[in-house]
């Protein structure tokens, strides 16, 4: 089947731009050569500490991007007229700020800040350690300038401001307070790596001396100095005398409480020893309270057997009595008259009577003649 006539355009259109296609890599073969037959090939030497970055000012593919970071050390070899090496120093630098005028891109006057009560103070040496970041070289000289000159519209520009902005915030009594410049120092590094971090430079440190002042400033410093330093002695001797009052207390009660602890064992013992002789009077008094019970109940049975014996006894006799008493009421009067005669003849004996006169008897009466002892047995 023969082809169609489009394809076969295609085709030739094809062919012929074969040969254009090596015009461009033919071109730079042939600068190439030429620049390496005249001796003007590019060549540069990366030193420890050092970046580099190679820029293609053509802005043809065929030179490479648009910027390359170099970070390692040895040669690098570029293309003259079609690219262009910068450097940048990437080791640990330092910001001086000293003196009356400035010495060097490094070395610069010194920083003089406006209080916020209107004096002037300023740092006799004021040193600001900051570093390159390698990765951003290209930033960096994009940023700030070729060279050093990110030392000068970077680093001395917002060091300067940023340092009288944090230091000018407080009254040079405030400034001469060590804790206040310390924490401007440390306020001024975050505000630095805040703006330049970003750009490739980072901030290290910040070294601050002691501020310096006019003469009267600082007389009236060395006297609020004095001033501050008399209330710490005497806010030390205040702390020192409370805390021997503290421990003054503490001894006394500990102390007390070491004799307190002793009379309470003396009352707790005497307390026991008074409850022991309790129990021991309780003991006794049950002793001799069951003794006594014991006794009188003996006492109380023996009485009553005695009683009830007695009882007994005197109902016999009662008995008896009225068996008597039955008999001598049977037997009649005689027995009464025998009775007088035992009791009552026998006890006559014993009485004397004497008349005045003897009555004339006219009857004869035994007692009289007994009386008179007339009569006899």
């Amino acid at each position: 089947m023969s082809s169609s006539p489009l394809p076969q355009r295609a085709q030739g259109f094809a062919s012929r731009l074969r040969p254009t296609r090596w015009i461009l890599p033919g071109v730079a073969l042939i600068l190439a050569a030429y620049t390496l037959g005249s001796g003007g090939a590019g060549l540069t030497e990366i030193e420890p500490g050092e970046v580099a970055v190679i820029y293609n000012t053509t802005g043809i593919a065929l030179f490479g991007p648009e910027r390359r970071v170099i970070a390692e050390q040895g040669t690098v070899s570029y293309v003259p007229w079609f690219q262009r090496v910068e450097t940048l120093d990437i080791r640990p630098q330092v910001l001086i700020m000293q003196g009356d005028q400035d010495r060097d891109a490094s070395h610069v006057r010194r920083l003089t800040v406006r209080a916020s009560d209107g004096s002037n103070f300023w740092f006799g040496k004021l040193e600001i350690h900051y570093q390159l970041d390698a990765t951003k070289a290209d930033v960096i000289i994009e940023t700030h300038g070729r060279g050093d000159a990110y030392k000068q519209e970077a680093m001395l520009t917002h060091a300067r401001e940023v340092l009288r902005d944090e230091f000018g915030r407080y009254s040079f009594l405030q400034a001469a307070d060590p804790s206040s410049y310390s924490k401007a120092t440390t306020l001024s590094k975050t505000t630095l790596n805040q703006r330049l971090k970003p750009t490739g430079i980072e901030v290290s440190q910040i070294l601050t001396p002691k501020p310096s002042f006019d003469v009267a400033v600082e007389a009236a410093i060395k006297e609020r100095q004095t001033a501050e330093q008399a209330v710490q002695v005497n806010a030390k001797q205040r702390e020192r005398l409370v805390k021997e009052k503290e421990r003054k207390i503490q001894e006394i009660r500990e102390q007390k409480s070491a004799e307190f602890q002793t009379l309470a064992a003396d009352l707790a013992a005497k307390q026991q020893q008074a409850l022991n002789e309790l129990v021991s009077v309780q003991r006794s008094a049950e002793t001799y309270a069951i003794g006594r019970i014991a006794e009188a109940k003996a006492i109380f049975a023996e009485k009553t057997n005695r009683s009830v014996a007695a009882a007994e006894a005197a109902k016999e006799r009662a008995r008896g009595l009225a068996a008597k008493i039955n008999a001598v009421g049977a037997a009649g009067p005689d027995v009464l008259n025998l009775e007088i005669a035992k009791n009552v003849f026998p006890q006559l004996q014993n009485v004397t009577a004497v008349p005045y006169a003897r009555p004339v008897p006219s009857t004869l009466n035994v007692r009289h003649l007994e009386a008179a002892g007339e009569l006899k047995p």
